[in-house]
């Protein structure tokens, strides 16, 4: 710390949350006070931005001296691991590997062995980083950054103009409709081996819709009962009380979070006693669509004025940066597009976490309420539910051969490209062929295991289809790319126990990571 702390700077960590946690017990431990203030004005001070679900964002050290050194995560701003930085920004030095189970007793002299890879995992995060600060990406997050940008392309009284913030009450109403990407494993196909079949990717879903759908903008306003859409605002979210049942072949598409009733990951077949649900005309017509409604109560809500092409002069920017660059401005490029649609909706709850020292270790405890304005809640909440809407009717497009769906992508057991759907290589809101597989095991949602081959390795004649460079693609929630990058079919036993996956625990000093052993439940 004392050469850290000769000069005025900024540091980074590729995961502040693992080493963050011995900074800040060397400081506890040093007579370094917390501080909940916003500037920092007495030496031998420090604050930290720690959110209620304890991420890591920055921690921030008067020196005894006066020098001020800012901790920040580069995780915020690179959300990936060091070996896709590595490759996607076409660095000269390649992620490195070594035995991270040798003994290494107090004393221990690394070897060169070691001190290359420490070497590399540094100068590959350092080198991203610089690239990242002089793309003008200053700020802790990378949606912060992306933020920013928009309302510099657009101008700050305009955006003020479009996108007014609402009372605390409006916002939290229509944050209710909020929800995410639709992840869905279909019953007639999870649990056991698959035929052959192929994966298709939205081309930029997110930036597609921003671009291609009209989004809210302005005072809503509240209307009692029914909220009819008109042309003048025709985007609306309202509650309704209702019951429903799924039409004969057709997806689930209606999720219930919060409730003792329903499991929050669980797409419902059928809903017999009432519920009352916050939502946009957008997920209310998919919902009839697919379901048997009986409206019971229809309880209010908003409508608002909408437009498309709020965000053509951004996605227009960045598009062409993507399309145009490769490596690191590629990089910077797709992390604009996928960033700025979530900072809208973010949470203005942001009641920090403190830490404290107890039996000799760092402990979070919950700090004071703390709140900030909302951006503008309804454009995140439309450009989602205009996503979902694009992926679950794609998938019901291909019913009889669709087996899985993940936000922006499609997994069919068929060898034939679909015609219920438009599939182009480069255009943007169209399919794309991301590959074909030989066969597949869906678990349940964010699970699954598919032996794979890329498009242009499928050969397919009249009578033979001939493939080759077969390799396993492996998603399982909870378990690190380094346990599953290594599974195949076999390894699909209900009760398996996999080793591998490592959890962060506060200790004496700082954090060691503990191998916790991960079950698998087919």
């Amino acid at each position: 710390m004392a050469r850290i702390a000769q000069h005025n700077s900024s540091c980074y960590f590729h995961n502040l949350r693992f080493d963050g946690g011995f900074i800040l017990d060397w400081l506890l431990k040093n007579d370094y006070r917390h501080v909940q203030s916003d500037f920092l004005k007495r030496n031998g001070t420090f604050k930290s931005l720690i959110s209620e679900m304890g991420k890591f964002y920055s921690i921030t050290v008067k020196w005894d001296n006066g020098n001020t050194t800012e901790f920040r995560d580069s995780l915020k701003k690179l959300p990936m691991s060091v070996k896709r930085i590595a490759t996607s920004f076409k660095l000269p030095d390649s992620k490195g590997e070594i035995d991270y189970e040798k003994p290494r007793p107090v004393g221990y002299i690394p070897t060169d062995e070691e001190n290359d890879y420490l070497r590399r995992d540094v100068s590959i995060v350092a080198l991203a980083m610089k690239e990242v600060h002089d793309s003008g990406m200053t700020r802790l997050t990378v949606a912060s950054d992306s933020l920013a940008e928009y309302k510099r392309l657009t101008g700050s009284d305009h955006f003020k103009r479009l996108f007014p913030v609402l009372s605390e009450y409006m916002d939290s109403e229509i944050r209710r409709a909020y929800r995410g990407g639709f992840t869905y494993a279909e019953p007639r196909f999870k649990g056991r081996i698959t035929r052959s079949g192929l994966v298709l990717d939205v081309n930029s879903l997110y930036p597609s819709v921003m671009m291609n759908k009209p989004l809210p903008y302005g005072e809503p306003q509240f209307i009692e009962g029914f909220v009819q859409p008109t042309k003048e605002r025709p985007l609306v979210i309202f509650s309704v009380t209702f019951t429903a049942k799924i039409k004969p072949k057709h997806i689930p598409c209606i999720q219930i979070k919060g409730t003792s009733m329903f499991a929050a990951t669980e797409y419902l077949n059928e809903i017999k006693d009432p519920v009352t649900l916050m939502v946009t005309n957008v997920d209310w017509d998919l919902y009839n669509d697919h379901y048997d409604i009986d409206v019971l109560e229809y309880g209010g809500g908003w409508r608002f004025y909408a437009v498309q092409g709020l965000f053509n002069d951004y996605i227009n920017k960045w598009g062409e940066v993507k399309a145009k660059e490769t490596g690191g401005k590629r990089e910077i490029a797709k992390l604009h597009l996928n960033s700025l649609y979530g900072k809208f909706a973010s949470n203005p709850n942001v009641t920090s976490k403190i830490p404290v020292l107890e039996d000799d270790k760092v402990k979070l405890v919950r700090g004071q309420d703390e709140t900030r304005p909302p951006v503008y809640t309804a454009a995140g909440v439309f450009i989602t539910s205009f996503a979902r809407d694009l992926t679950i009717r794609a998938a019901q497009a291909n019913y009889d051969t669709f087996a899985y769906a993940d936000t922006d992508s499609l997994h069919l057991l068929t060898d034939d490209i679909p015609e219920a759907i438009e599939v182009d290589p480069v255009k943007m809101g169209a399919w794309k062929l991301e590959y074909y597989f030989e066969k597949a095991f869906y678990i349940r949602p964010k699970a699954y295991i598919e032996l794979a081959t890329k498009p242009e390795c499928k050969i397919k004649d009249d009578e033979h289809t001939h493939t080759v460079m077969c390799n396993y693609v492996t998603h399982i929630a909870g378990l690190p790319e380094s346990v599953t990058e290594n599974m195949t079919f076999d390894d699909l036993v209900d009760g398996r126990i996999l080793h591998g996956k490592l959890h962060p625990k506060t200790v004496p000093g700082g954090i060691v990571l503990k191998d916790v052993p991960f079950m698998l439940k087919l």
